[in-house]
């Protein structure tokens, strides 16, 4: 029979535990539709047009209801990612019933999976902030970056609560001698082990995944413009027929979408 002590329940747990606990993008993101996910799923998100504020008293304590319309974002969970791991019956005898490692490992694989995917995602939508194709190799030119993002997000009126932006290594040690303390960023558990601090109204996070050749990088980016969707659909356990091991694998779906595009903005040194 497959692992004695193989128990999905248990293991899905283990596996979201760790999957959510090596997250540093996902949590800064509208994860707000993660709920009913399959595969070929579709969210659709509404984003409603702004009513128009009249001068009530201007116009004789009258007023007309006006028409309201509003744009639909399809966002697609079309990833379809698995895992399948083969372990030898010796293995598991001398584990005894302890496969912490093998449950820690597979959620933490997916979660760079789902993070690679959502940071190039933003790369590639997001509205190039270095227009003048700045090289960026100081501390100064770093933080000019991060305000020129910070600028196209004011005049695009993002609001200014629940700026993010997350920056590459690269640029993340040009940046760190002027951020505020990490203690000011955020109360999230989840964001602590990318949060570096906060400037110019930003939380800041690093992430190794926004690569961009060994240059400096940013993507600004509002929390509730980038949705995310995800789901350990399936774990499970069967005998290898051909060793003395079993198998066990998992999928997981998630899907990711720009809501709205003069929200997320990205500047690479040239």
């Amino acid at each position: 029979m497959a692992i004695d002590n193989f128990i999905p329940e248990i293991w899905a747990a283990g596996v979201t535990q760790s999957f959510i606990a090596n997250q540093v993008v996902i949590p800064t993101l509208n994860t707000q539709f993660t709920g009913a996910v399959t595969r070929g799923n579709q969210v659709h998100v509404i984003n409603a047009t702004t009513p128009t504020i009249v001068d009530y008293a201007a116009a004789g304590r009258s007023i007309t209801a006006e028409a309201l319309s509003d744009t639909e974002v399809l966002l697609n969970i079309n990833q379809e990612k698995a895992f399948s791991v083969n372990i030898d019956d010796v293995d598991a005898v001398q584990a005894s019933s302890e496969f912490g490692p093998w449950v820690d490992s597979a959620g933490r694989a997916l979660a760079e999976d789902a993070e690679n995917y959502l940071v190039d995602l933003m790369v590639t939508g997001a509205t190039n902030a270095n227009t003048g194709s700045v090289v960026v190799d100081t501390a100064a030119e770093a933080k000019t970056a991060i305000r020129d993002i910070r600028k196209l997000m004011a005049n695009a009126k993002v609001p200014a609560a629940g700026r993010y932006v997350v920056v590459n290594p690269d640029m993340s040690d040009l940046l760190i001698q002027g951020l505020d303390d990490v203690s000011v960023a955020g109360d999230d558990a989840e964001l602590r082990n990318g949060v570096i601090g906060r400037l110019y109204g930003f939380t800041v996070i690093e992430s190794p995944l926004l690569e961009s050749a060994g240059t400096p990088a940013a993507v600004g980016y509002h929390q509730n413009m980038v949705g995310f969707v995800n789901q350990i659909q399936s774990l499970e356990s069967l005998r290898n027929p051909t060793k003395f091991s079993d198998i066990v694998r998992g999928l997981s779906v998630y899907g990711a979408k720009i809501l709205k595009a003069d929200a997320v903005y990205k500047y690479v040194s040239a």
